[in-house]
C-alpha cells in the first residue's frame, strides 16, 4: 500500500480504524460500538481500536486522521458532543493522540470527511460543488466546492442537518422543531416506530424501513415522511450552494433506490441548479467514506 493513514470514523453508534492508502484504498479494518462504560479513561477506548489497528501493520502510518459526529472544534482539536457520545469521548482528542503515538493527528467533523472522501475518490470525483448527506445516528452534512471543504467562521463546521423545515416537527437538542436530524435521522426514525407501536424499544431504523417494506402502513407513513424531509433539505442544499452533486451515505438510508427517486423529483423542481442539472446518488465508497476522508487530513490531499 505504499504511504498510508490511520482513518477513524466516529459516530454516535460505531468507532472504526482503517488503514488507508493514499489512493484512497482501505486495507485492515478494526470496529466495534461505542462503550458508554464511565470506567474508560479519556479516548481509551478510542487509544484501544487504533492500537490494534496498528499492531497490524510492521511500518507505521505517516498520521490519524480522525472524523467525528459534531460538535467538534477542529482548530483546537477538541471534541464537545455530550449529545451522542459518552464522556470519555469528550476533551482535547488531537493532544491525547498525538502524546499517546508521537504522530499528527487531524480531527474534523464527520459529515466533512465524507464529502471531502465523496468529492475526492468517490461519487464526486468529476464534479465540483457537493452535497454530502450522511443519514445515521444523526444527520451530518458536509459540503465539498471544488475539492475543498466549505467552512464556517474561524474553521467552524456548518451545522446544516439542524436547518429547520417543519416548524411543527418533533423538538431537537440543538433548540429548533423540525429539523432535519429530528425528522428523518436514524435516531428520529426508530422513536417515531416506537411511538406508533411498530418496533419495540430495543429495535432500530432498519426494523422500521424493513416493516415498511412488508407493508406496514405505520411503518410505511414514517419512512414516507423521513424521505420527504431529506427530499426537501436537498432541495434547499441545492438551492443555497447551487451544488451540482448530493451523495447520501450512512447506515440508516432504507430503500437507496426509492430515497433517490424521491430526491431526484424534488430536486429536479427546483429552478436554480447549474446548468448541467444536478446528480442525486449515493455513496460508492462501500461506507468506507468517513475513514477515507479521515486519513486525507494526514495524507496530504
Amino acid at each position: 500500500m505504499g504511504m498510508w493513514a490511520v482513518g477513524v470514523d466516529l459516530g454516535g453508534t460505531n468507532v472504526r480504524a482503517a488503514e488507508v492508502g493514499k489512493d484512497g484504498k482501505v486495507g485492515f479494518m478494526e470496529a466495534e460500538p461505542v462503550d458508554h462504560d464511565p470506567a474508560w479513561p479519556a479516548f481509551g477506548q478510542l487509544i484501544a481500536v487504533v492500537e490494534r489497528l496498528l499492531a497490524r501493520r510492521t511500518d507505521p502510518p505517516v498520521g490519524i486522521g480522525l472524523g467525528v459526529t459534531g460538535p467538534v472544534d477542529p482548530v483546537n482539536g477538541i471534541i464537545a458532543n455530550p449529545y451522542s457520545l459518552p464522556m470519555s469521548y469528550q476533551g482535547f482528542v488531537r493532544e491525547v493522540l498525538e502524546d499517546r503515538f508521537g504522530l499528527p493527528v487531524g480531527l474534523e467533523n464527520d459529515a466533512d470527511v465524507a464529502a471531502l472522501a465523496e468529492a475526492r475518490f468517490g461519487a464526486g470525483r468529476d464534479r465540483q460543488v457537493l452535497v454530502c448527506i450522511t443519514v445515521g445516528t444523526g444527520i451530518g452534512v458536509g459540503v465539498s466546492v471544488h475539492g475543498q471543504l466549505h467552512r464556517g467562521a474561524a474553521g467552524t463546521h456548518p451545522e446544516a442537518g439542524h436547518l429547520a423545515i417543519d416548524p411543527s416537527g418533533p423538538g431537537c437538542f440543538c433548540g429548533a422543531r423540525g429539523c432535519i436530524e429530528s425528522l428523518a435521522s436514524g435516531t428520529a426514525v426508530a422513536n417515531a416506530g416506537v411511538a406508533a407501536g411498530v418496533i419495540t424499544s430495543d429495535g432500530t431504523a432498519k426494523d422500521v424501513h424493513e416493516a415498511a417494506a412488508a407493508g406496514d402502513p405505520k411503518a410505511a407513513a414514517i419512512v414516507i415522511k423521513a424521505r420527504r424531509a431529506l427530499a426537501i433539505a436537498a432541495r434547499n442544499l441545492v438551492a443555497v450552494h447551487a451544488a451540482d452533486t448530493v451523495v447520501f451515505s450512512g447506515n440508516a438510508l432504507g430503500d437507496v433506490h426509492e430515497l433517490v427517486t424521491i430526491v431526484n423529483n424534488e430536486v429536479a423542481a427546483c429552478p436554480f441548479g447549474p446548468p448541467r442539472g444536478v446528480m442525486v446518488t449515493v455513496s460508492q465508497l462501500e461506507g468506507s467514506a468517513g475513514c477515507i476522508g479521515a486519513a486525507c487530513l494526514v495524507l496530504g490531499q
